[in-house]
């Protein structure tokens, strides 16, 4: 069940098709946004790496070809229709991924054409925004991934920008010749270039580069306008990361010392008090608070099937009733048993009860107790795919011992009336269950002849 959980986040995950030629969009977005401008402000004389914006280019073309046939979806519905899906690329991105591919493959001799290509790396930030509604990769990392990129890109950009204004004015009031880097390398200039874009980006201003052309000065006041929303955003995302680390958990604590103070004001021992608080960390650990029985129950009926089978994939290993089962009654089984979290030392079936129930362990492991028994006698302990239960189930008789959890124990219940119900709609399902049950009959008469009806 602890996989179960986590299943769950996975049922909207993309095609691996899909997420392989996503990645291969990326990668070619990248590349264009961030290694093309500086390539474009160094090549002096021709393009340098042709043959791999040529190849950029084909990549975006055929993307455009991809997107007009891909699906999408609107208000929660998948829409698949081939015209609807064209109208909508039409209207949308159509123009801008064209202008991005398609002036270079025309003009491959041209830096302006190829300049067009930078406008691929926007396909970088509509892949991460698809994947954050789609994926079961965390929302938040992927915003601080797009921020990472967009400063990035960002950083490129006005570096290139200063040292396009630096290498065109080659009197002495440019700063290149300002600085002495006249004949300094151009990997000297390129790295200076990234050094004034951070530093007045980031507004930290050290002084030491300061702008004195026309051109320097408006470049510089653009940069700083935008340093001031790139500083918004930073605050904005640290203070996302905080609440997402955060996660609830404040509230979730509040409520949990209020019903604390509750039972310790109404006489519950200190002990039991504990016993809730460490349960609670627990359904926190691993559902956030949730616990699993409300999981399902919070479901509409039809996403419930599909969820079942998905716990169902992840639990028939471990539990031979789901092994024999037939699929058929797979589905019903899932839609009728309760899941159940019992804590350490919790009662997972009560001394002095008619059997009512049989239990399914899927994680954590339980004992037999009855007061007055032997300590010396070693009784078989339950762990993952044992079942208990069915003897006082099927007897119909009180159980005279009890079942408590060592740790901490997830289980499925069938009870009497859920039983009862599968019966009804297959009068298989008692045959496999007595046969299940006949499986562990040296379990069985191991507890019979130490007189323990369970």
């Amino acid at each position: 069940m602890a996989s179960s959980a986590r299943r769950f986040s996975s049922l909207s995950a993309l095609p691996s098709s899909r997420l392989g030629w996503d990645l291969i969009q990326i990668l070619s977005g990248l590349l264009s946004g961030l290694l093309l401008p500086v390539v474009l402000v160094l090549s002096a004389s021709g393009l340098a790496l042709k043959s791999l914006w040529i190849v950029l280019s084909l990549l975006g073309v055929a993307d455009v070809v991809v997107c007009s046939r891909r699906s999408f979806d609107l208000k929660g519905q998948v829409i698949r229709d081939k015209k609807k899906i064209f109208s909508r690329y039409l209207k949308g991105w159509f123009l801008w991924d064209s202008l991005s591919s398609l002036p270079f493959l025309i003009a491959s001799s041209s830096a302006l054409a190829a300049a067009f290509q930078v406008l691929r790396a926007s396909k970088v930030f509509r892949i991460l925004r698809s994947w954050e509604r789609s994926s079961q990769i965390d929302p938040l990392l992927l915003r601080m991934v797009r921020y990472l990129i967009a400063l990035a890109l960002l950083v490129v950009w006005l570096s290139c920008a200063w040292l396009f204004l630096g290498l065109s004015d080659p009197s002495s009031d440019g700063w290149i010749a300002r600085h002495g880097f006249v004949n300094r390398s151009m990997g000297d200039k390129l790295l200076f270039s990234f050094y004034w874009a951070l530093t007045t980006l980031t507004s930290v201003g050290y002084g030491d580069v300061l702008p004195k052309t026309r051109p320097e000065i408006l470049l510089a006041m653009s940069t700083m306008c935008i340093g001031v929303v790139v500083i918004a955003v930073a605050i904005g995302n640290i203070i996302a990361v905080v609440n997402q680390l955060n996660d609830g958990r404040s509230e979730y604590e509040m409520k949990q010392a209020a019903v604390r103070r509750y039972l310790s004001q109404n006489g519950v021992r200190p002990g039991t008090v504990s016993q809730f608080q460490q349960f609670g960390n627990f359904l926190w650990d691993n559902y956030r608070g949730v616990r699993p029985d409300q999981i399902l129950a919070d479901l509409p009926l039809s996403l419930r099937r599909v969820v079942s089978e998905e716990i169902l994939e992840g639990s028939a290993e471990n539990i031979p009733l789901l092994r024999e089962i037939p699929f058929h009654l797979r589905n019903s089984l899932m839609m009728l048993v309760t899941a159940e979290v019992f804590h350490p030392s919790g009662v997972v079936l009560p001394e002095g009860e008619i059997g009512n129930s049989i239990v399914f362990l899927v994680s954590g492991h339980a004992r037999i107790l009855r007061d007055g028994l032997d300590d010396g006698e070693e009784l078989p302990r339950f762990g993952p795919g044992d079942h208990f239960g069915e003897l006082s189930f099927f007897l119909q008789e009180r159980r005279n011992c009890r079942v408590v959890a060592e740790d901490y124990v997830q289980a499925f219940v069938l009870d009497r009336a859920a039983y009862e119900e599968l019966c009804r709609r297959d009068e298989a399902f008692v045959d496999v269950l007595r046969s299940i049950s006949a499986q562990g009959a040296d379990l069985k008469q191991q507890l019979l002849m130490c007189g323990l009806v369970v």
